[in-house]
């Protein structure tokens, strides 16, 4: 239970970041939306300043290879997560 309310928590933080990023409302992303053609006006270049804009909002590294698997947002959760644990933070 307490599982589930992080992910909720980390999720709506990520989907503020994002709709604050973009300068746009984001409240209909879901885990399963693909952030590629969810998010209005997403290019690939686009999609590299978020993951930049990200790092600094998490204090996470995407490492270029990651890129091209982050898919859906929760991929992208999941990916800001590990991250985060890995590098002793709390989520």
């Amino acid at each position: 239970m307490q599982d589930e309310k992080q992910d909720q928590e980390l999720f709506e933080k990520i989907v503020g970041h994002i709709g604050e990023f973009v300068e746009t409302d984001v409240s209909h992303l879901t885990p399963q939306s693909n952030i590629a053609t969810s998010i209005e006006g997403m290019s690939s270049l686009k999609m590299v300043e978020l993951l930049l804009f990200l790092e600094d909002c998490f204090g996470v590294d995407f490492d270029e290879s990651v890129m091209d698997r982050l898919q859906t947002m929760r991929d992208l959760e999941q990916y800001i997560r590990q991250a985060m644990e890995s590098s002793g933070q709390q989520v």
